[in-house]
């Protein structure tokens, strides 16, 4: 595609290239002077951007919406799965530099890499020009779904996801939770269905991690189902 393609479908172009470069390169390719570092660094920022972001796009566009409603839909937005959408639907999953490996494994298609890549990205913009132009690159790579983005009716994510998913297959979501930090205490939680991640969240408690999880789930499952690319291979 190359950098001038790439920019273009972005909304941006770069004063420092090698940030974009960056960007697009792989953990699985290793590191030597000869190579910029992997993305993960990007990630990081681009991810804390994206939220902050979306989070004040859905604050001012639905002033009568609650703490709960504006999670859930800011869950389903920054979804991996949904990122991955938007990202293959750049084309980005054959712009990223990658082991051989993971290539033939299909890191290409991966929902992991694919996602990272477009948060790495986001990153490389506010390294690049600041805030606000990462705030336009957001908004104009989300803009779709931010208009689509709704309340949800659901009080219950859980329980809602759980017969939503049983209707279709029988097949119920389970839940992988872990603990991020102890001071404070912060859970993540992944939903899994048919051995497949279909929303993750982030709470101060177990449950509250996977009824984040569960809402991004079955927003995702209400708002993008079809959209998403397989993930034959995770790329970590």
């Amino acid at each position: 595609m190359g950098q001038e393609q790439i920019e273009k479908k972005l909304g941006y172009q770069f004063a420092d290239s090698s940030l974009l470069e960056q960007a697009l390169t792989h953990p699985s390719t290793g590191h030597s002077p000869a190579k910029p570092s992997c993305y993960e660094r990007l990630e990081f920022l681009g991810d804390a951007v994206l939220e902050l972001v979306v989070s004040m796009e859905l604050f001012t566009k639905h002033p009568g919406a609650n703490e709960g409603e504006l999670t859930k839909m800011r869950a389903s937005l920054v979804s991996r799965r949904h990122l991955a959408c938007i990202a293959d639907k750049l084309g980005l999953g054959n712009e990223v530099f990658m082991s051989p490996r993971l290539k033939a494994n299909g890191g290409r298609h991966s929902v992991t890499v694919l996602g990272n890549t477009l948060e790495s990205l986001i990153g490389a913009v506010m390294q690049d020009a600041g805030f606000p132009a990462a705030q336009e690159v957001v908004k104009r790579l989300l803009g779709k779904s931010l208009e689509k983005a709704c309340p949800s009716l659901a009080t219950n994510p859980k329980g809602d996801l759980q017969e939503l998913l049983q209707g279709r297959t029988g097949e119920a979501p389970t839940y992988r939770v872990t603990q991020l930090s102890e001071t404070p205490v912060r859970f993540s939680a992944t939903a899994l269905w048919q051995g497949r991640e279909i929303g993750s969240g982030t709470g101060s408690s177990k449950h509250k991690a996977e009824i984040e999880a569960a809402a991004a789930a079955l927003a995702h499952v209400q708002l993008f189902t079809g959209d998403a690319p397989s993930d034959p291979q995770s790329g970590r």
